[in-house]
């Protein structure tokens, strides 16, 4: 998906990085770039639930955390970028604690599955208003897997 699409399909978005006179400095763009690349990749984020397993989710949203940390250690803790990054990181938090649970691998299948698709729905819906975020603050295209969970893409403006 393109910038300007993405651009063009945000309402409501305030924040006071988004003037025109803004010019992102570059080890906070070149962060912004690499994370959203990197975010591109995780299937976790995007794919449909079906094709999903339990344990391979929760392994790629540790590693996505994990990234977001790393990313994170170079950026002023106040940037907008580091604001979006720790709602990420947060949302992976959440997901780890639920499919994480003791308990989780003692359910009944059909009990684990739906508990998966209830748990990748909101880790989807957590990740995708900051990635829209990032993409546009930084004019960044966003791969269409990727862009499939900003809330702001509908069929109709394709």
């Amino acid at each position: 998906m393109k910038f300007e699409r993405i651009y063009k399909n945000i309402t409501g978005l305030s924040c006071p990085i988004f003037g025109i006179q803004w010019n992102a400095p570059a080890i906070e763009s070149d962060e912004a770039k690499n994370v959203i690349l990197f975010l591109e990749d995780k299937r976790v984020l995007f794919n449909p639930s079906h094709m999903e397993d339990a344990g391979h989710c929760a392994l790629s949203v540790i590693e996505i955390r994990s990234e977001l940390t790393k990313h994170l250690q170079a950026l002023p803790s106040g940037s907008n970028l580091a604001s979006a990054l720790k709602r990420m990181r947060r949302a992976c938090q959440a997901f780890s604690n639920n499919l994480g649970h003791p308990k989780f691998s003692s359910f009944d299948p059909a009990v684990q599955t739906s508990i998966l698709e209830r748990e990748l729905f909101k880790l989807r819906e957590k990740f995708g208003v900051p990635v829209a975020e990032v993409a546009v603050a930084y004019g960044l295209d966003v791969d269409d897997g990727l862009a499939s969970i900003i809330p702001f893409n509908n069929a109709e403006n394709t």
